[in-house]
């Protein structure tokens, strides 16, 4: 790659005024928005000059500062720089503000910290302590709600009244971003803090003035609460650095000065932000009367579902109330020539989008091949002959990269590569044997090959009570688990599948009432169907089908490929190559 082409030395030689540079994939951004550092640096040489690089990922931190250190071009710059993540920015700031600050960073800590800490708060607010005493899991969704309004730019000390709450939610709107508030409205319908809104859509206003009453007015006190107490979220970090940033700014009698001030503020990734990353980053160029340069690329966009917008890059100008210059990198130094081609035909459909002609470095073209099969079966099988293709005949490492639309489809890949004992490895999130979900499913499929197997009647109880931890969402209590097991050490006959009705003939409480036993017939009509399955496709399809616990959500394994994106009908589309056969599956 060349040190700089036409369309970056024109970014590094730009004069010190507020830039956007839109910078395509692959174009050489890390190495210009260094390049620009020491281009500044060198414009203003009589003074110290400080540059604070923000970006939203640890990955692309690492990136800059690796290139930072490593090479020795930027050496002048070293010790002026400062390279940081949004949410390390802003943890930096809760330590020197608060004392011993508490960061709620696993979900038990988060659930108690609602369920007890802010119980003098929803106390108050009838529509919430109703929701949490009905049921005390609904602390995670709060508190996602409460994050979610952070990140949206509700600010509890500046939009208090119905009023404001209301403007904020037009410029939401306004900014495309309704779409997010209708997903967290009925986030709250479904745990009970809401009504349902008019199905004709009349009314909005008092439908906002019931969100602001249940549960903004309680939002208002809890964050208040929580900050008082020292108590953070990962969202936090930004949120109190925003306030505490424009604060300061606000009371300020006169600029910072020295090594206590930016000079230039660059955010990378500025395609991605949300309003709470939008008002942290204009609060710190505001006290700093800092220039500011907007590193992104509006076509890169994607992540909208998020909560982001990429209103903020493409019109800056709106938002910051300054004019910006743009610059566009236009050459790309990853990807071969006719994929850029490609790319660019397809964007292009974009029509809300800043027009780039962006152009391939390489000359050497992809290899393009589009395949059509059945099946996963007839998938997977040309997905291996494409590996064998590619391993190296001297038996040397090979990276292949092999991508799904979504987290379930690489599922069966990974039990599939197993099999033929392929080497792969998966991100924690991806894994399918780091899911204890899986172990679950195993363990599943074990006591159906042994349901016609004469056994002991307390092993065949065992046996049966785990199958009825898993028919419903939420698990089994001790004291369910107690009463239930010593009715079946009663009631079980020698082989599970001969025992069915003793789960049916069950009156105590099983997850619920159990109201004339209507729960425990549920109960052993699931079990039937999954032991009565002939084929392993048909068992796990049925185990999808009526066993909730293998599939739920509620944030005991928040990194578990199983409740993040349950991948049944992959795994019974797969498990058709094996029929019968569940000890080979």
């Amino acid at each position: 790659m060349p040190k700089l082409d036409k369309s970056q030395q024109a970014f590094c030689d730009a004069p010190a005024v507020n830039i956007r540079l839109l910078a395509p994939a692959g174009c050489g951004k890390t190495l210009s928005i260094l390049h620009r550092c020491c281009a500044l640096h060198r414009l203003a040489s009589s003074r110290a000059t400080r540059f604070l690089v923000l970006t939203f990922t640890v990955a692309a931190r690492d990136e800059l500062k690796a290139r930072l250190t490593e090479d020795p071009e930027f050496a002048s710059i070293r010790d002026h720089v400062e390279i940081t993540t949004l949410n390390a920015w802003g943890f930096r700031r809760i330590k020197s503000q608060t004392r011993n600050p508490r960061l709620l960073t696993n979900k038990d800590n988060k659930h108690f910290t609602i369920l007890n800490q802010l119980a003098p708060v929803w106390a108050k607010h009838k529509a919430v302590k109703d929701a949490i005493e009905k049921r005390s899991s609904r602390t995670k969704e709060i508190l996602e709600i409460m994050d979610a309004l952070k990140a949206l730019g509700f600010d509890h000390t500046r939009i208090k009244s119905a009023e404001e709450f209301n403007a904020h939610v037009q410029d939401l709107i306004d900014l495309e971003l309704g779409w997010r508030l209708e997903e967290l409205w009925e986030t709250l319908i479904k745990i009970g803090i809401l009504t349902s809104r008019p199905k004709d859509g009349n009314d909005p206003q008092g439908f906002l003035k019931r969100v602001y009453t249940g549960f903004y007015k309680f939002w208002l006190e809890a964050t208040d609460q929580l900050i008082k107490s020292a108590t953070f979220t990962l969202e936090d970090q930004k949120y109190f650095a925003f306030i505490d940033e424009r604060q300061k700014g606000e009371d300020a009698d006169k600029p910072l000065t020295g090594v206590a001030k930016y000079d230039h503020v660059i955010v990378d990734e500025f395609q991605d932000i949300n309003p709470l990353d939008l008002n942290l980053v204009k609060a710190i160029v505001e006290r700093h009367r800092a220039t500011v340069t907007l590193v992104g690329d509006d076509d890169q966009a994607i992540y909208e579902w998020r909560g982001t917008t990429p209103v903020y890059i493409l019109e800056p100008e709106r938002f910051f109330a300054s004019r910006f210059k743009t610059f566009t990198l236009q050459t790309n130094y990853r990807s071969p020539a006719n994929i850029v081609t490609l790319a660019q035909k397809l964007i292009r459909h974009n029509q809300r989008r800043v027009d780039k002609d962006t152009q391939a470095f390489q000359t050497a073209e992809a290899e393009i091949r589009v395949e059509e099969t059945e099946d996963i079966n007839a998938s997977l099988d040309l997905a291996a002959e494409l590996v064998a293709e590619h391993i190296k005949p001297d038996g040397s490492p090979t990276r292949i990269a092999l991508i799904g639309r979504k987290k379930a489809q690489l599922i069966p890949y990974q039990v599939y590569f197993a099999s033929k004992n392929v080497p792969f490895c998966a991100a924690e999130d991806l894994q399918i044997f780091l899911s204890k979900t899986f172990d679950q499913l195993l363990e599943l499929l074990e006591i159906k090959q042994r349901a016609d197997q004469r056994r002991r009647p307390r092993e065949v109880a065992a046996d049966l009570l785990e199958l009825c931890n898993l028919v419903k969402r939420y698990r089994l209590n001790n004291a369910q688990k107690e009463q239930l097991d010593g009715h079946f050490r009663r009631s079980v006959f020698g082989k599970i599948c001969d025992s069915i009705d003793a789960v049916a003939s069950y009156r105590g409480p099983l997850a619920g009432p159990n109201v004339g036993g209507r729960t425990s017939i549920e109960f052993a009509d699931a079990i039937r169907s999954y032991l009565d399955a002939t084929t392993v496709a048909d068992a796990i399809t049925a185990l999808s089908c009526n066993f909730e616990g293998l599939a739920a959500d509620f944030g005991k394994a928040e990194e578990d490929i199983f409740f993040k994106d349950p991948p049944f009908g992959q795994l019974a589309e797969y498990a058709q190559r094996y029929g019968d056969d569940y000890l080979q599956f």
